[in-house]
């Protein structure tokens, strides 16, 4: 049985860790602000290039899928940032976090953001796997609308 210095220490611990993970997702949103740029900037590029060059089908493709690409990394941006909000929630309240996290877990289902088979106890460092898979692919979404977009500057290179 713990005793309560070593209650207060796994309590400390666990708000650090919490805090430690909202601030590693902060740098999301600097990732999304990317996707944004790069996401807009595929938008005008593939729009100017329909119109200025013709044959510029290949240049067009990759404008679109950088353009998709982006679009689908927002979304994630968006929703690293809704967990990050949940983490840092979490982290004031960590002496409570069985019951927050069931409260927590039934506010989600309320709002229809989880499913009902999502309901079982899911601990906190499952929590933060799921969003760490989610910053994963924010980044290799970046990577790939950057590649994109390099392809497309090279196409448009090649068709002038």
């Amino acid at each position: 049985m713990l005793n309560h210095d070593e209650t207060k220490k796994l309590t400390t611990d666990c708000q650090t860790s919490l805090v430690t993970f909202c601030s590693l997702l902060t740098i999301s949103l600097s990732i999304g602000l990317l996707l944004l740029i790069f996401t807009i900037t595929a938008l005008c590029f593939g729009l100017i290039s329909n119109w200025m060059i013709n044959n510029a089908l290949l240049l067009t493709l990759f404008c679109f899928a950088a353009f998709i690409m982006g679009l689908i990394g927002i979304y994630y941006t968006l929703r690293i940032q809704f967990d990050k909000q949940l983490f840092k929630y979490l982290s004031t309240r960590n002496k409570q976090l069985t019951n927050t996290l069931i409260e927590l877990d039934n506010a989600l289902l309320t709002f229809h953001l989880i499913k009902t088979n999502q309901l079982t106890k899911r601990t906190i460092i499952e929590r933060q796997q799921g969003t760490l898979m989610l910053f994963r692919k924010q980044i290799t979404l970046l990577i790939m609308q950057i590649i994109l977009l390099t392809g497309a500057w090279f196409s448009g290179i090649l068709q002038s």
